[in-house]
């Protein structure tokens, strides 16, 4: 069994921000109706940004645990570019975990 990753570290590294930019669009959808609407209750908040999905999407928790795994995806990605020797890569891989574990956060309160 081998411990080399059959995914180069550049290559990764550009996945995991591919996969970090869709719960980055979702948490920017959201806050955008709340600095627009901002004297919507939550129901009226959530009933817009469905909204805006058409019929693809029905429920906000469908959307927060698309979110959720798209992040874990991103940070497990994002590991594997830690040992690269490129300082910039490094430095954007800890960048796009740290947005990660932000949004995932946002996101569990959002459930909660």
């Amino acid at each position: 069994m081998s411990t080399k990753s059959h995914v180069p570290g550049k290559v990764a590294a550009a996945l995991s921000i591919v996969f970090l930019l869709p719960p980055l669009i979702f948490f920017m959808m959201w806050i955008s109706i709340g600095l627009r609407y901002s004297d919507m209750n939550s129901s009226e908040k959530t009933d817009t940004f469905l909204g805006y999905f058409g019929g693809l999407f029905e429920n906000l928790y469908v959307i927060n645990l698309i979110s959720i795994i798209c992040c874990l995806v991103a940070i497990v990605l994002a590991s594997r570019s830690f040992k690269k020797h490129l300082l910039s890569i490094r430095v954007l891989m800890l960048i796009t975990v740290l947005v990660a574990i932000f949004l995932m956060m946002f996101d569990i309160f959002q459930l909660l």
